[in-house]
């Protein structure tokens, strides 16, 4: 009884000296495995950051169950100038490598905290697939798709730009996207994001999360993406591929309507045309009212 004691007490002891280490290191235990914060941010602080960290943790696994536990490190970073870690880091708020997020502090992005915190969702979604396995052949587009949803990031900027592409075919095929990706230029770039977004909507709303949630499970057990992908649709990547492009063409014509300002511009002689032709019908019937209500007093005169 007396072993077995000491042996509780020196785990109990070993366990209290490990958190103390993690703790003197900025490091945090996580369901997703210790959590590094290098944080070089004046606004926000550490305990904000472990608190979204835990709460979204939670969620995920709620929806998709654990991940693989591996130490992953999210830095805060008010230094603009660090192309060296991507080349899409000039316009973007945060970046995902590996296991490690890498954020630009609201100092230099110039966004609210609450967006700030919405891009880390987004960022910790990318750790989660990341974390499964057979990550390395998870496409680009299923990840920011994945990530955009799971952080709540539904942009209709993301719709307007591929409806004002959506007479150009050969921009929606998916085993280009990678390209896109990967390509310096910002055009490029938020072409292939937001055709992610439609990609991965598109597949929310004609499988269910349900599916969604088979897909993962195939992956965590080793398939690779398209057979997960195929067992649980009964459709290649690039047959969806077309399904999608025919949902876009039928259904996102209209939004080319709302790009306001050259939409604007270009009724702008119409609307002035028919608020002329309004105000003068509407000064006709005054004058036309005007003109009997005269001849009724004249009427009147006359009668007395």
């Amino acid at each position: 009884m007396l072993t077995q004691f000491l042996h509780y007490k020196f785990y109990l002891i070993f366990y209290l000296l490990i958190n103390a280490f993690i703790f003197c290191n900025n490091k945090y235990i996580t369901d997703w495995g210790p959590l590094l914060i290098d944080n070089q941010s004046l606004t926000i602080r550490d305990e904000e950051v472990i608190h979204l960290v835990d709460n979204h943790i939670l969620y995920m696994n709620s929806i998709f169950g654990f991940p693989n536990k591996e130490l992953f490190k999210i830095i805060i970073s008010d230094n603009p100038q660090l192309q060296s870690v991507s080349n899409i880091w000039d316009w973007s708020l945060g970046i995902t490598k590996g296991n490690t997020i890498i954020m630009k502090d609201i100092s230099i992005s110039h966004i609210s905290q609450n967006r700030f915190m919405q891009v880390l969702r987004h960022e910790l979604n990318h750790i989660y697939l990341n974390k499964l396995n057979a990550k390395y052949n998870i496409p680009r587009w299923f990840e920011e798709g994945f990530s955009m949803y799971y952080a709540n990031e539904n942009f209709l900027s993301n719709k307007l730009l591929i409806a004002n592409n959506i007479n150009n075919t050969d921009m929606f095929i998916i085993d280009q996207l990678d390209a896109k990706f990967n390509s310096k230029s910002k055009k490029q770039f938020n072409f292939a994001y937001a055709y992610s977004q439609v990609l991965f909507n598109f597949f929310i709303m004609d499988y269910s999360e349900l599916i969604l949630i088979e897909v993962i499970k195939d992956i965590k057990s080793g398939h690779i993406f398209k057979d997960a992908f195929y067992n649980n649709t009964l459709l290649t990547v690039n047959n969806y591929n077309i399904k999608v492009i025919d949902n876009i063409k039928s259904n996102f014509w209209w939004l080319r309507l709302m790009d306001f300002p050259s939409f604007l511009f270009i009724i702008a002689p119409l609307l002035l045309i028919v608020a002329f032709i309004i105000v003068k019908i509407k000064n006709y019937t005054i004058i036309k009212r005007w003109k009997l209500e005269e001849k009724l007093e004249e009427l009147k005169d006359h009668e007395n």
